[in-house]
């Protein structure tokens, strides 16, 4: 007969569970199965059901009574793919005891209902600190629950017995490591108000629409920042990175962006993962399988700080259960308004860093001291610093670093301007000047430095045009003492930098796209500004700007330099 039940009983638990909507939250892969890694779970016993289910056929070590429920409890498990060792704090537990610590030091994981096969209810019993101990291997707290259950009021464990059909979802809480003089009671506290918190967010899951206590409840949230493409406009989310990380230093934080900007992020501490999206490898089938892996990471949070087709393309992608998306530059376009819910910035005409800023705003950051991270290895700047010194730089002179380029042609000042400037500069200053630049953008670089480098006839200049990546550009405008050039991505990794920086616009509204902060800027006001022609052919707002008004005012950033 106990056969027979227990048969019927791991028949029930396969037919029900295999309709749950099961979500693991926060669950490693050394969570499951038998490896180096192995761990143990402590979860409580009118919980059991859906890690049970949710972990079988994967050889874990559990403890089941002596008792004749025990002994049908027994055969469930060993039927769902468990190994048992029979005992319990009533009965027989020592000798179970080491039976599975000697499991575990094998290699095994192990399972626990830490409240025992009688309770009281929620009152650990001191087994699983003695094998977590004995073992060394941390304990994984692990609490879950089913949207729609049924509760079995008169058992002491308040047994909820999940419905068909039913939402589910299975919380793990960060690991445990039970020290070896930690006595059992210190360890009993720990475990009960990691367990209390776990149970406690598990027990909301279903109901949180606050994002900002759902972040904080959980153990281990994820969240994905969205900014695929433009130099600008990931140096512009930088702030608003920072700001989250700081808030949340539990978090996950993950970006997506594009092969050509990845390089920017590198190495950034704020940062857990960057996922690249290759544009050179774009086809259905890519598109499949990059949507595939992001919605495998089981994203909780995205941020699209875009606002166009391309990017909420990822929001779709990833699936995360809050989806909000900064205004931007111009607000959310391409209907990508319709995948998250835009916030609106904090007051009109708010920079593009700060209009991302809002959206860290609405998480509860603390956004008053914006702070930009853009990382460079010692290795990589020594080897840099190094090249350049070769080349005849000398980092006791001032380097001044020239940008001639840009995405838009109207946002360019001229070349032969350039060429005189840096003339000027060099008969007129110490300064030494490096020319930077490569393909950005919809128009190349290359070829402007060609025709600006036929006109200057100074010795101190040095072209790197095409030869840095963006880390290598990172590294100069770090040592460079002033930075001049026209609104581009250099130009905003300049400020993220800290470099002193002159810039050269045009078109654009600096109070919106300019250089966030401590620039100098060289423009001039027309009626037709601020617009968006990127091939304008007067560009009378670039035509207005002189030699002479951008010379003195990189002169005087010189100065600064020199007094400073």
């Amino acid at each position: 007969m106990t056969s027979f039940l227990a048969l019927i009983g791991a028949a029930i638990i396969r037919c029900i569970g295999s309709t749950l909507r099961i979500r693991a939250v926060n669950a490693r892969a050394n969570y499951t199965g038998k490896n180096d890694d192995n761990v143990v779970f402590a979860f409580w016993h009118g919980d059991q059901f859906i890690p049970c289910y949710h972990h079988r056929n994967q050889q874990a070590v559990i403890m089941t009574s002596l008792s004749k429920d025990g002994a049908i409890q027994t055969g469930i498990l060993n039927r769902l793919g468990f190994v048992t060792v029979r005992g319990s704090s009533s009965r027989g537990g020592q000798r179970a005891l080491v039976e599975a610590v000697r499991l575990v030091k094998k290699g095994y994981s192990a399972s626990f209902a830490i409240d025992g096969p009688k309770g009281p209810f929620h009152d650990i019993k001191p087994g699983i600190v003695f094998l977590a101990q004995k073992t060394g291997r941390p304990l994984i707290p692990v609490s879950s629950v089913s949207k729609r259950y049924k509760l079995l009021p008169k058992t002491w464990d308040k047994y909820r017995l999940p419905l068909p059909f039913s939402s589910a979802v299975v919380v793990y809480g960060e690991p445990l490591v039970i020290a070896p003089r930690e006595t059992t009671a210190q360890a009993i506290s720990r475990l009960g108000a990691a367990m209390e918190k776990v149970y406690e967010f598990s027990n909301r899951w279903f109901e949180f629409t606050d994002v900002t206590a759902f972040l904080d409840a959980h153990p281990r949230p994820k969240i994905l920042i969205i900014q695929p493409s433009r130099i600008g406009d990931v140096v512009f989310t930088l702030p608003s990175l920072a700001a989250i990380r700081k808030r949340y230093p539990h978090a996950w934080i993950g970006w997506v962006v594009d092969e050509r900007c990845a390089t920017i992020l590198a190495g950034n501490s704020d940062i857990d993962e960057i996922i690249i999206f290759d544009r050179s490898k774009l086809s259905p089938l890519y598109l499949w399988r990059f949507a595939r892996a992001l919605r495998a990471r089981r994203i909780d949070v995205s941020i699209d700080f875009h606002g166009l087709l391309k990017s909420a393309m990822h929001v779709l992608f990833a699936g995360a259960r809050f989806k909000i998306a900064s205004a931007s530059t111009n607000g959310m376009r391409e209907m990508s308004w319709l995948f998250s819910r835009e916030i609106k910035p904090l007051r009109e005409g708010a920079h593009c860093v700060e209009r991302h800023l809002a959206a860290a705003d609405f998480l509860d950051c603390s956004i008053s001291d914006p702070s930009f991270s853009l990382a460079v290895g010692q290795d990589e700047a020594a080897r840099l610093s190094a090249r350049l010194s070769s080349a005849g730089v000398s980092w006791d002179k001032p380097v001044i670093v020239v940008h001639p380029g840009g995405g838009w042609i109207s946002r360019r000042w001229f070349p032969d301007r350039f060429a005189k400037l840096i003339n000027r500069l060099l008969h007129e200053t110490s300064a030494q000047i490096i020319l930077v630049g490569g393909k950005e953008g919809g128009a190349g670089e290359q070829g402007l430095n060609t025709v600006i480098t036929g006109m200057v006839d100074y010795p101190g200049f040095l072209d790197l045009t095409g030869a840095l990546s963006l880390t290598e550009l990172v590294a100069v405008l770090k040592r460079a003492t002033v930075f001049v050039g026209n609104e581009a991505g250099p130009l905003h990794m300049a400020t993220a930098a800290g470099t002193p920086l002159v810039a050269i616009l045009g078109p654009t509204d600096p109070s919106r796209t300019g250089p966030f902060r401590g620039a100098a800027i060289v423009r001039h006001e027309i009626s037709c500004q601020p617009c968006r022609n990127r091939s304008c052919k007067d560009v009378r707002c670039m035509q207005l700007i002189t030699v002479d008004e951008v010379f003195h005012a990189v002169t005087k950033k010189l100065h600064e330099h020199t007094d400073h």
